[in-house]
C-alpha cells in the first residue's frame, strides 16, 4: 500500500486519487491510517485527515469512502433555516437506531466495514445472505450506506425475525450521495429495505415537520433525517423519548459510556421540550427514573459483587465469524459465552454476554467504602 497503488471507482478524479495516495502515505506514517488483515488486506482511515473521512477503507485499489457526519440540529424551525437554506425540497426519512455499517463490492466480493472502517465479518456474511449480488453487478462502485437490526452484536435480540438492514444513503463514487427519490426507486427495484419514507415537505412547513416529529416522539421512534431533493444538505432531528430510553438503557453501565453520550441526550431533550411545550415536570420524572432506576440497579449487583452485563444473540454459518466478533468487542468489555445450538439449517445462535468491567469494578469498591477525592 504505497504511492504505486492503483485507485479504482466511479468518483476518483486524478487530483482526488493523488490526495488518497498522499494522505494514506502520511497517515500510515503518524498512525493515523493503519493496515489491517482480515480475510482481506486493507487500509483505514483513524481519524479523519486532509479531507477523508475517518473510516474510509482502501482496499485492493477500491476506495469505501468513509460515511461523512451528518449535522444534528437542536431547535427544528431555526435549525432548518441555517442549515437548509436554499433547499426547495425535503425529504424525511426515519432515523433508525442501529448498527451503522456500508456495504461494497471490492473485486466482486462482498465485504461490509463499520463506521470506523473496520472489516464486519458478521454484517459481511448477513450482507451475503441478502442477496445484493445483481445489486452490486450493476453498480459496481455503489456503496450502500445502513443500520442493521436485530440479532446483532450490538443491538437488543429479537424474536420477530433475525436481522434487518435498512439502507439510508448510496454513495455513487467517491462521496457522490445518491438523491432520495432516485435511491427509493433503485432500491425497489432490487429488493432492498430502505428507511422508512416519512414524505417531502417545503422548508418553511414547520407546522408539518412538527405534526411529524410529534407522531415519532409518540411512538417511540428515534428521529428522522431531512434531506435536500439532491442530497447536497442534510441534518437529523431526535425525539425526547428516544433519548430518555437511550438513558434508561445505559445508566447502569455509566462508567463504560462516554460522559458526552448523557450530556448530549440531556441537552436535546431540554431543547425539545422548550421548542414543543411539553409538560416540563413529566419528563424530569421520566428523566430522573431513567437514570436513577438503572443506577440503582446496578449499585445492588455491585453490593452483592456481581457484575454488570448485557445479553446478545447471534445466528451465523460460519463458527470464525463469531471467534472475530468476540476478538473486537473484548477490546473494550469482557465477552463471556453463555449457550450456544445448531439450528436445523446448520447454522448456530449463540447467547453471549457484555461484562461492564470499569463500572462493575468502580460500583463494587465504592459500595465496600471505598472513598474518593472530588
Amino acid at each position: 500500500m504505497d504511492r504505486k497503488l492503483v485507485l479504482t471507482g466511479e468518483g476518483l478524479t486524478d487530483e482526488i486519487t493523488q490526495k488518497l495516495l498522499s494522505a494514506l502515505v502520511t497517515g500510515l506514517k503518524k498512525g493515523k491510517a493503519v493496515r489491517e488483515y482480515n480475510d482481506i488486506e486493507y487500509a483505514r482511515f483513524r481519524e479523519t485527515m486532509a479531507g477523508i473521512e475517518r473510516g474510509t477503507v482502501i482496499a485492493k485499489g477500491r476506495v469505501v469512502r468513509g460515511f461523512p457526519q451528518i449535522k444534528r440540529i437542536f431547535t427544528l424551525k431555526n435549525g432548518l433555516a441555517r442549515n437548509m437554506d436554499g433547499v426547495d425540497t425535503i425529504h424525511a426519512e426515519e432515523k433508525i437506531d442501529g448498527f451503522n455499517v456500508r456495504v461494497a463490492s471490492i473485486n466482486g466480493e462482498i465485504f461490509a466495514f463499520s463506521r470506523g472502517g473496520f472489516l464486519e465479518p458478521f454484517v459481511t456474511e448477513k450482507a451475503r445472505e441478502m442477496k445484493l449480488e445483481r445489486f452490486f453487478r450493476d453498480n459496481p462502485f455503489h456503496t450502500l450506506c445502513g443500520e442493521m437490526i436485530g440479532n446483532t452484536p450490538f443491538t437488543a435480540p429479537t424474536s420477530e425475525f433475525d436481522v434487518r438492514l435498512f439502507i439510508f444513503d448510496i454513495d455513487r463514487g467517491y462521496g457522490d450521495y445518491m438523491p432520495p427519490a432516485e435511491r427509493y426507486e433503485l432500491l425497489e427495484k432490487y429488493g432492498i429495505l430502505s428507511v422508512p419514507r416519512l414524505g417531502t415537505f417545503k422548508p418553511d412547513d414547520i407546522d408539518g415537520l412538527r405534526k411529524l416529529v410529534l407522531s415519532l416522539n409518540k411512538g417511540k421512534r428515534e428521529g428522522m433525517v431531512l434531506k435536500s431533493a439532491d442530497r447536497k444538505k442534510a441534518v437529523k432531528y431526535v425525539t425526547p423519548n428516544a433519548d430518555i430510553e437511550d438513558i434508561a438503557n445505559t445508566s447502569r453501565m455509566i462508567f463504560d459510556m462516554p460522559i458526552g453520550f448523557y450530556y448530549q441526550r440531556v441537552l436535546r431533550s431540554a431543547f425539545f421540550m422548550d421548542d414543543f411545550s411539553l409538560d416540563r415536570e413529566e419528563h424530569a420524572k421520566r428523566l430522573g427514573k431513567a437514570f436513577y432506576e438503572g443506577l440503582t440497579g446496578a449499585i445492588r449487583l455491585g453490593r452483592g459483587g456481581k457484575e454488570i452485563d448485557e445479553e446478545f444473540e447471534i445466528l451465523i454459518r460460519d463458527p470464525k465469524v463469531w471467534d472475530a466478533v468476540r476478538h473486537h468487542i473484548s477490546r473494550d468489555v469482557g465477552v463471556e459465552e453463555l449457550w450456544k445450538r445448531e439450528e436445523k439449517d446448520g447454522r448456530l445462535r449463540i447467547r453471549f454476554r457484555k461484562i461492564y468491567k470499569r463500572t462493575t469494578k468502580l460500583l463494587t469498591s465504592y459500595a465496600n467504602g471505598k472513598g474518593v477525592t472530588d
